[in-house]
C-alpha cells in the first residue's frame, strides 16, 4: 500500500512538472522582463482594449452599471452589453494591485498559460491513465504554437492578434470537455459543469458552443437516455442562467448589434492544414480508422472526441446563418483531432511495458517538432510586450495626440484607416483616441456592439485609401473626401487624421479645410465650420420610412448625398399613436419628401457617459442627437426617443429642458434575477446529489420512447440546416460562374437561369451584385427590354455602391429608349453625364443625349 502511494504522488509530481515544464517553455517566449514592463501594449487589436477597460474601471464600475454606456467610440455603444467582462474584470481587479498595463499583459496570456493545465485535467477526466494527461500538456503545444493563422482564436498569434478572450474561453471549454465526460459518467457534479461552462461563454460565445455541443454525445446513449437528457439539462441550465445578466440583455438587443458573420475563403488546403499538424492529422486519422475497426467500450472517450470534432464541423458549416464566423470553430476541430492524437498514443503506450518513458520520447519529438515549427511568433510577442512607448515613432504618436487633444464633449475625430499606422505598434491605435487623447473618435474595436458600425466603416472606406470593408454583406464607396465632408459633419466629426498623399491632397485642396498639425507624413485638418454641436435641429423635416431592413436602408439613405438632411426615421420603432409626429412618410430611403423647418434655434447641451442635458428655444420641433440609439435610453421632457438615420436618437421637447439617462431596462433585470437564481441553484447544496439527476420511472419510460423520434428528427434538421447552409454560402458563386460562361457564350436562357439562382443564394454580397448586373444584361440581350430595365433598376437600387451603378444607370436610359420612353431616357443620360463626370458611361451617355436631341429636332424639322 505504501509502494502504490509513493507510486501515485510520482505520477502526480510528474504531471506536475509536465505542466511546469510547458509553462517555462512558454515564459522562455513571453518573456517576464516583457510581460512585467509597464507600457501599453501594441499588437494587432489589442491596444483598442484598453480603452474599454480604463472605462469599465473609471466610470461604469463607479456608477454601479458595469454595462453602461461610453461615449468615446462609435457614437456611443455599451461595451460590455455584447462583449465579454471577465477578462475584463479580472484586469480592474489587478489593477488596484499592480499598474493596469501589466495586469492587461497578464491576462491577456492567461489562456495560453491555461491550456496545459486544462487539457492535463480534461484528459484525467476523460479516464486516461498517467503518463497521458502529463503528455497532453506537453501536446497542447502543438495547439499554442500553430503559425497556420493569427484570426481564427485560441492559439498565440490569436492572442497577439488581440483574441485573448477567446483564448481564456478555449481553456475553459476544453476543461469542461473533460469534467462533462466525467460528471455524466459518475453521475454527479453538474454544478461544477454549469459553472465553468458559464466562465467558458462569458469569455466568449465560440467557446460556449465548442464546448456545449459535444454533450449532445451523450444523447445516443440508448441505457442511460432518460439520465443523461436530465443531467445535460441542469448543466445546460445552469450555465445559462449564470450567464443570464449577459445573455437576457444580449437576446433582447441583439437587433442593435452588428454581425460580422463573413465568409473566410481558403486559397488552398495548406492554409487549413499548416505543417505543424501534419503529424497530428496522421495520428488523429489512424485512431478514427483504429475505432472503426476495433469497436470497443475503451474507446468511448475516443468517441466523445471524434464526435465533438464532427459537431465543430457542422457548426463551421452552419456558422454564419446565425450572425457567428464560421472560422472560429475550426480551432476546436484541431484541438479535438490533437486529443484524438493523443488517444492513439495512448492506445500505443498501453501496449509497452516502460510507458512512461515512451511518453518522455513523445514529449521530446513533440518539443523538437514544435521549436522547428516556430518563426514569426517570438518577434510578434516583443513587438507587443514592448509596448507602443518602445516604438520609434513614439515621439510622432505624441505629437499627434496633442494635436488633437481635448474632452469626450468635443467634436469628434476621425481618422484615415492604413496599415502605415503599424509604425506606433498597431494600425488600430488611433481607436484609443479617447483614452490617450481625451476625445471621441468613430471606429474602436468593439464594432459588433455598435448599431452605428454600418455607416461608421462606410464612411471609413470614404475618407481613406485603403478602407477595410469590414462588416460584410454591404458594398464600399472609394475615396471621396469632398463627398464625405458633409457626413463627417453628420456625426460631428470637426478634425481629420491623414497620413496618404491621396487623402492628404484632397483635404488641402478642399476650401472647407484646414491644416493645423503636420509631421511627416501625417497631417491634422480641422473642418473650418463644424457645427461643433450633439444636439440639433434637421434642415428637413424627418421622414417616417416604411421598411423592414432599417439598417440596410439606413446605410443606403447614408450613402445617397442629396438625402443627407432629410432625416429618416424606422416606422417600426414609432407606436401607432405617434404617427402623427410624422406627417411625412416614404417607402424609398433615396426618394423623400421635404420640408424645411424653422431655423435659429439656440440650443446649449451637456453630454456625459450616462446622462446628456440640453436646452432648446425650439421645444416641439424635432431634435436629432447626434449619439447612438439604444433601448436603455430615458427621456424626459420628451415623449420618448426615436431611431434616425443613421442610426441617431430623435426627441421632441415638450418644452425647453431634455434629459436622456442611460439605465437598466427589463431584460436587464430580468438577466440579472436570472444569474441569482443560477446561483442559487448551483451553490445551494441539495441534500441527494445522485437522484437529484435521476429522473423518475415515468418520465424515464416517456424519454426512452421518445428518444428515437427526437434524435431522428434532430439529425434530419440538422443535415437539412447543413445542405442549406452550404448551398447558400457556396452556391451563389457556383452559379454565378456558371452564369458567366453561358453569357460569354451568349446562351442567355442558360446563364438567366443560373444568374437567378445566384441572386436567389446570394443576399446582400458583391456576387449577388454581378449576379444582378449579368441578369439584366442577359434580358436587355435577348430582346427583352422591360425586363432588363426592372433588372438595372434593382442594381441601382439594391447595391448603391457596387462598381456596376454608373454602368446600370446608363442602361436604364437604353431600356427606356428602346421602349420609346425618350424623355424619360434623355432625363437618364443626364443623369449619368452630371453625376458621373470623367467616368467612360457619362461619355456615352452624352453620345446617346446628343443622338435623343438631335432625332427629336430632326422631328421637329
Amino acid at each position: 500500500m505504501a509502494e502504490g502511494r509513493w507510486m501515485a504522488r510520482l505520477r502526480a509530481g510528474a504531471t506536475v512538472f509536465a505542466v511546469g515544464f510547458t509553462w517555462a517553455f512558454l515564459l522562455s517566449y513571453f518573456k517576464p522582463s516583457l510581460l512585467l514592463l509597464d507600457t501599453t501594449i501594441a499588437g494587432g487589436d489589442t491596444p483598442s482594449f484598453l480603452r474599454p477597460i480604463h472605462h469599465l474601471r473609471d466610470t461604469l464600475l463607479p456608477a454601479g452599471n458595469p454595462q453602461g454606456w461610453d461615449l468615446g467610440n462609435f457614437c456611443g455603444y455599451a461595451p460590455y452589453q455584447f462583449y465579454f467582462l471577465p477578462p475584463s474584470l479580472t484586469i480592474v481587479a489587478l489593477s488596484y494591485v499592480i499598474p493596469l498595463n501589466v495586469a492587461f499583459k497578464l491576462v491577456t496570456v492567461v489562456g495560453s498559460f491555461l491550456l496545459p493545465l486544462t487539457t492535463t485535467l480534461a484528459l484525467r477526466a476523460l479516464g486516461y491513465a498517467f503518463p497521458v494527461p502529463a503528455l497532453g500538456a506537453v501536446a497542447s503545444l502543438l495547439f499554442l504554437f500553430n503559425e497556420g493563422n493569427s484570426m481564427w482564436g485560441g492559439n498565440i498569434p490569436s492572442t497577439l492578434a488581440g483574441e485573448f478572450a477567446h483564448s481564456l474561453g478555449f481553456a475553459f471549454a476544453v476543461l469542461f470537455l473533460g469534467l462533462l465526460y466525467r460528471g455524466i459518467e459518475e453521475n454527479r457534479r453538474w454544478r461544477s459543469c454549469s459553472i465553468v461552462l458559464a466562465v467558458a461563454g462569458l469569455c466568449h460565445p465560440v467557446a460556449f458552443l465548442n464546448a456545449a455541443t459535444p454533450g449532445l454525445f451523450f444523447l445516443f446513449d440508448r441505457r442511460h437516455f432518460a439520465r443523461n437528457v436530465r443531467y445535460l439539462a441542469l448543466v445546460y441550465a445552469g450555465a445559462v442562467l449564470l450567464m443570464g445578466f449577459w445573455l437576457v440583455p444580449l437576446v433582447a438587443k441583439l437587433g442593435y448589434a452588428t454581425s460580422i458573420n463573413w465568409k473566410w475563403h481558403f486559397a488552398s488546403w495548406k492554409d487549413l492544414m499548416p505543417r505543424i499538424f501534419y503529424p497530428v492529422a496522421a495520428l488523429a486519422g489512424l485512431d478514427i480508422l483504429w475505432m472503426a475497426v476495433y469497436r470497443r467500450p475503451t474507446d468511448r472517450p475516443g468517441r466523445y472526441l471524434l464526435f465533438g470534432a464532427v459537431a465543430a464541423t457542422l457548426s463551421f458549416f452552419n456558422g454564419t446563418a446565425v450572425g457567428l464566423p464560421e472560422i472560429r470553430f475550426v480551432p476546436c476541430v484541431y484541438f479535438l483531432g490533437l486529443l484524438l492524437a493523443v488517444d492513439l498514443v495512448a492506445r500505443l503506450l498501453a501496449l509497452t511495458p516502460a510507458a512512461p518513458l515512451g511518453a518522455l520520447a513523445f514529449a521530446a519529438g513533440i518539443v523538437a517538432w514544435v521549436m522547428t515549427s516556430i518563426s514569426f511568433i517570438p518577434t510578434w510577442i516583443n513587438w507587443n510586450y514592448e509596448g507602443l512607448e518602445r516604438k520609434p515613432s513614439y515621439g510622432l504618436l505624441t505629437g499627434i495626440l496633442g494635436a488633437v487633444h481635448g474632452t469626450i464633449t468635443d467634436p469628434r475625430v476621425a481618422y484615415e484607416n492604413s496599415p502605415l499606422h503599424d509604425r506606433f505598434g498597431s494600425m488600430r491605435v488611433f481607436e484609443d483616441l479617447p483614452l490617450l487623447a481625451g476625445r471621441p473618435t468613430l471606429e474602436g474595436v468593439l464594432l459588433q456592439t455598435a448599431v452605428t458600425s454600418p455607416p461608421i466603416y462606410w464612411l471609413q472606406s470614404q475618407i481613406s485609401k485603403q478602407g477595410s470593408g469590414v462588416i460584410p454583406g454591404y458594398s464600399y464607396p472609394s475615396m471621396d473626401l469632398a463627398r464625405a465632408t458633409p457626413r463627417l459633419a453628420l456625426f460631428n466629426a470637426s478634425d481629420m487624421i491623414t497620413v496618404t498623399p491621396e487623402v492628404t491632397g484632397q483635404l488641402e485642396q478642399d476650401p472647407r479645410w484646414q491644416r493645423t498639425f503636420h509631421q511627416a507624413p501625417y497631417s491634422v485638418f480641422h473642418l473650418k465650420n463644424a457645427d461643433g454641436h450633439y444636439v440639433r435641429v434637421p434642415r428637413f423635416r424627418p421622414v417616417l420610412l416604411e421598411t423592414a431592413r432599417w439598417k440596410r436602408d439606413f446605410v443606403r439613405w447614408f450613402a445617397t448625398d442629396s438625402m443627407l438632411d432629410v432625416p429618416i426615421v424606422a416606422a417600426a420603432s414609432v407606436p401607432a399613436d405617434e404617427r402623427d409626429r410624422f406627417p411625412l412618410a416614404s417607402r424609398s430611403a433615396v426618394d423623400l419628401p421635404r420640408e424645411r423647418l424653422p431655423e435659429g434655434c439656440r440650443i446649449e447641451e451637456h453630454l456625459d457617459h450616462m446622462a446628456i442635458d440640453f436646452t432648446t428655444t425650439c421645444p416641439g420641433l424635432p431634435h436629432v442627437v447626434a449619439v447612438s440609439y439604444y433601448p436603455n435610453w430615458h427621456v424626459e421632457g420628451a415623449r420618448r426617443t426615436y431611431l434616425v438615420s443613421p442610426a441617431f436618437m430623435l426627441v421632441f421637447p415638450d418644452g425647453p429642458h431634455v434629459r436622456l439617462v442611460f439605465r437598466r431596462v427589463a431584460s436587464d433585470w430580468l438577466g440579472i434575477a436570472a444569474t441569482l437564481a443560477g446561483l442559487g441553484l448551483c451553490l445551494t447544496a441539495l441534500r441527494r446529489p445522485a437522484a437529484a439527476v435521476e429522473p423518475s420511472p415515468a418520465v424515464a419510460e416517456a424519454l426512452g420512447a421518445a428518444r428515437p423520434w427526437a434524435l431522428g428528427l434532430g439529425i434530419v434538421f440538422v443535415v437539412l440546416a447543413t445542405t442549406w447552409n452550404v448551398t447558400r454560402d457556396y452556391g451563389a458563386g457556383f452559379f454565378y460562374q456558371r452564369g458567366w460562361k453561358a453569357f460569354a457564350a451568349q446562351d442567355y436562357p442558360n446563364a438567366l437561369w443560373n444568374f437567378s439562382r445566384a441572386i436567389e443564394l446570394g443576399g446582400e454580397s458583391s456576387t449577388a451584385a454581378d449576379a444582378t448586373f449579368f441578369h439584366a444584361a442577359s434580358l436587355l440581350r435577348s430582346g427583352d427590354p422591360a425586363g432588363a430595365l426592372a433588372g438595372y433598376r434593382a442594381v441601382v437600387e439594391r447595391f448603391p455602391d457596387s462598381v456596376w451603378v454608373a454602368e446600370s444607370h446608363y442602361h436604364v436610359g437604353l431600356c427606356l429608349k428602346q421602349l420609346g420612353r425618350r424623355r424619360e431616357a434623355k432625363a437618364r443620360f443626364r443623369y449619368v453625364m452630371v453625376t458621373y463626370p470623367g467616368n467612360r458611361w457619362a461619355g456615352f451617355a452624352a453620345e446617346q443625349f446628343r443622338e435623343l436631341r438631335a432625332q427629336r429636332r430632326s422631328a421637329r424639322g
